[in-house]
């Protein structure tokens, strides 16, 4: 019923009941994707040829890990995004898109690993539609975004949270940032960095990698499942 009347709205123009719609759909799709395919809920790709990919491990890819896990990888809005699932267990489905790309393609970890950490700090868990995610964002599920497409973090910040109220409600440490700077603080000049009281490094890190240079090692990394001269096509 309350779906119907959802229903109803979104052909008047309701954009929030089409938007709440849409994800019941995602929601019963993922349902199904695991039903039929229950190999994946034991981490197996939902297309296998993306399981050669190999991801970067060691004492470094667990550093990575780390700070993507505490919001300390100097990308304001992936530690703002990470701080909301660490203090309140939920996180909007765009961050949750966004954090996932920086995981598994800017950082070039297993999908794996942040699947398992959204099981344990998700109050929303879902097992299918978890899975569903991350493999969406790791471009190995069913109907997954494409292997070149790679969320530039900066630029998802500024389209997003455009006036930075979202960063500076969970870092407060960056409310001294311009509304241009606090979506990359590394880009502000010592002056704005000074007169926010902010040193880079101290109270909030440095970019644990370079979005561009991380960006091409990705698409080497996926070369193994779409050739070597493997290309991008957008810069979403």
């Amino acid at each position: 019923q309350i779906a119907g009347i959802a229903h109803q709205l979104s052909l008047q123009g309701d954009a929030g009941a089409a938007t709440w719609l849409s994800e019941l759909i995602w929601r019963d799709f993922y349902f199904q994707v695991l039903s039929h395919n229950p190999q994946i809920a034991e981490g197996k790709s939902f297309r296998p040829e993306y399981d050669k990919i190999i991801w970067h491990h060691g004492k470094h890819a667990d550093m990575l890990f780390d700070a993507w896990c505490n919001g300390q990888t100097g990308y304001p809005l992936i530690d703002a995004a990470m701080a909301q699932i660490n203090q309140s267990g939920y996180m909007h489905n765009r961050l949750r898109m966004v954090v996932a790309s920086f995981l598994c393609k800017d950082l070039g970890l297993d999908w794996r690993r942040g699947e398992a950490y959204f099981a344990t700090h998700l109050n929303d868990f879902e097992l299918s539609s978890n899975n569903g995610g991350w493999q969406w964002a790791s471009s190995s599920g069913c109907d997954a975004q494409p292997y070149f497409r790679i969320f530039n973090p900066v630029t998802q910040s500024e389209r997003f949270d455009p006036e930075g109220k979202f960063i500076r409600r969970y870092l407060p440490q960056l409310a001294g940032l311009s509304d241009k700077s606090i979506h990359a603080p590394w880009a502000a000049t010592p002056v704005e960095l000074e007169a926010a009281e902010l040193k880079l490094g101290e109270s909030y890190p440095k970019p644990v990698i370079d979005h561009a240079e991380a960006r091409e090692r990705t698409l080497q990394r996926y070369g193994v499942v779409r050739g070597p001269n493997a290309k991008a096509q957008s810069k979403p």
